[in-house]
């Protein structure tokens, strides 16, 4: 039987597989133009469920909530512009380095030491990434470290959606990821700027609307179980992007990539095996 918070984080893996495949689709709109307007969206969204539900905004945890959007923003922003300029599967494989960031961080971050039978699995992770970007020729080093780095900060930012249990409302949590996220894309979108049609707008407003709905299962997910506990069902996004990329993006990785991506796969499962055992186990 899945626990709530593994089905929240499946439905929220789901939504963001569409988002992924929609941010490859529109890649001649530039990719901070696209956090911009996702951000636009889901401000509204959010804002409305706050004012409906008679949320403060500002409260004594201001300073976690604003660590979360920054460190959100930073890593979308990274995320959506590697997605444009790698294959989909490679850019959503390092991506989901995250949950392994996340364990590595919650020690510090949340105390949540993870069991020692997990790091083993931990390092075959970062092993299989190296795998995939060493045989990877569509793939830069600077790319991937563009990737990796998305990677770090989204672990930072799942551990203060950790430290904001009982502390915050989830709504208010979801809303201060684009209130702070539009105004780091400011700088950065306006010497970039493509206006687009309305079909490029309508896809626009559909990435934000669907990451509104992920982001709700995903912030929920977070707050009901440990982090390492469900992290690494995130990586079915990555299986999802290796058919999406093949289907329509007519994207081919090696065979070895492909290793390195199942390396990084079969690591967090045996290593959410462990997890498992250990939160059972407290």
């Amino acid at each position: 039987m899945l626990s709530t918070g593994v089905k929240h984080i499946l439905l929220a893996s789901l939504f963001f597989s569409i988002i992924n495949a929609l941010v490859k689709y529109y890649s001649h709109i530039p990719a901070i133009e696209i956090v911009f307007f996702r951000s636009l969206v889901t401000l509204i969204l959010s804002y409305s469920v706050i004012w409906q539900k008679k949320i403060k905004i500002f409260n004594e945890h201001f300073n976690l909530l604003f660590l979360r959007g920054l460190c959100g923003a930073i890593a979308l922003s990274l995320y959506f512009y590697t997605i444009q300029v790698m294959p989909l599967a490679t850019a959503v494989t390092v991506l989901y380095l995250a949950p392994v960031f996340t364990v590595l961080l919650s020690v510090f971050l949340v105390k949540e030491s993870p069991n020692p039978k997990q790091w083993p699995f931990i390092i075959a992770g970062f092993l299989g990434a190296g795998l995939m970007k060493s045989f990877d020729p569509n793939t830069s080093f600077v790319h991937f470290i563009m990737g990796m780095t998305a990677a770090l900060f989204a672990g930072l930012a799942y551990n203060f959606i950790r430290l904001l249990k009982d502390r915050a409302h989830h709504q208010l949590i979801i809303f201060f990821f684009p209130l702070i996220t539009i105004p780091v894309c400011l700088p950065f979108l306006v010497p970039v700027w493509v206006t687009p049609n309305l079909s490029d707008l309508a896809g626009l407003i559909l990435i934000g609307v669907f990451t509104q709905i992920a982001q709700v299962f995903m912030t929920k997910a977070y707050m009901a179980e440990s982090a390492s506990k469900i992290s690494h069902f995130n990586y079915l996004t990555a299986v999802w992007a290796l058919l999406t990329g093949i289907i329509f993006f007519d994207e081919m990785l090696s065979w070895i990539s492909i290793a390195g991506m199942m390396i990084i796969i079969g690591s967090v499962i045996m290593s959410s095996r462990y997890a498992a055992i250990k939160v059972k186990a407290d």
